[in-house]
């Protein structure tokens, strides 16, 4: 901080006055002094110095890099076929829907299911025959399904367990294996046209449809 004094002087002015006469008087000499007083006067001007801040605000961007791993997969692919017509699933072993049916019941392992109010069972056979050198089964974990009216309808869950031991079991060499399981849908269902039998199953990590139309 700067600092200015102004300081304002006054010099002393002496003013000697000296009077003389001659003759016998006596003399007598008045020496008058005036003395004036100087007044110093500080005057202390502040100046005010504004330190000013200036922030700066650093900003760290962080760019974050997704890497998106991509995988390839090979598309599902929907075979549509003919009823009866044979489909090759994998290493020879081909499968058909040989047979269709309604029915307002179902028969299974010596018990007989009615069909609810308003319903009715679809019964399709299904057959798969191995032409490969030794023994195959069915891909894990493959369903099948009714098609019709834009909606779907599973294996009923009387026929669920006899579906299963189709899929699970073994073919031979040069043999064939069957069952009929059922599809519980509405009865006006299977009076429209496009009702389709479905067989869904994974090949290679892809989704496989086989479609039969029942036309």
């Amino acid at each position: 901080m700067k600092r200015r004094t102004f300081i304002a002087s006054t010099t002393s002015a002496v003013l000697l006055a000296g009077c003389s006469s001659s003759g016998n008087d006596t003399t007598s000499t008045t020496t008058t002094s005036d003395q004036s007083t100087t007044k110093t006067t500080d005057k202390t001007t502040e100046t005010t110095t504004e330190s000013e801040t200036t922030k700066s605000e650093t900003t760290d961007e962080t760019t974050s890099e997704t890497t998106t791993s991509e995988s390839t997969t090979t598309k599902g692919e929907t075979r549509t076929v003919a009823f009866q017509q044979y489909v090759n699933v994998g290493n020879s072993l081909e499968v058909a829907v040989t047979k269709g049916d309604v029915s307002d019941s179902y028969k299974h392992n010596g018990t007989t299911t009615e069909s609810g109010d308003g319903k009715t069972f679809v019964l399709a056979t299904f057959e798969a025959k191995n032409s490969a050198e030794s023994s195959q089964s069915l891909p894990e974990g493959t369903t099948a399904s009714i098609q019709a009216d834009n909606k779907q309808y599973d294996v009923a869950e009387p026929a669920a367990k006899q579906w299963q031991q189709f899929v699970s079991s073994s073919v031979k060499s040069g043999g064939s294996a069957s069952t009929t399981v059922a599809f519980e849908v509405p009865k006006e269902t299977v009076s429209s046209l496009g009702v389709a039998v479905q067989l869904t199953y994974t090949d290679s990590g892809a989704k496989q449809i086989i479609q039969w139309n029942m036309e």
